[in-house]
């Protein structure tokens, strides 16, 4: 394997779908940065399904997971523009 490729993020290099910026992309078409911000967005939705941090973390633990990514970064959304129903 490339030793080369083990340096970057993600599996191409495109513009960011978050930020628009042109970088190594993830399999969701975010860099890095923005996937992080997705990662804590769906942690504070409590979208357990969508996060891969909270894979393998016990049903009675996430919620303590959610309380740290709230302590650390606040509730406000950072990359998701939350659904407020019928316009």
């Amino acid at each position: 394997m490339d030793e080369e490729l083990d340096d970057t993020y993600g599996y191409y290099e495109g513009e960011c779908q978050g930020c628009d910026i042109f970088a190594p992309l993830g399999d969701m078409g975010l860099c890095e940065n923005c996937s992080e911000k997705f990662e804590r967005d769906v942690i504070r939705q409590r979208l357990w399904d969508y996060s891969a941090m909270a894979f393998g973390v016990p049903d009675d633990k996430r919620e303590d997971l959610r309380l740290q990514i709230l302590r650390e970064y606040g509730e406000h959304f950072e990359l998701i523009v939350p659904d407020t129903g019928p316009q």
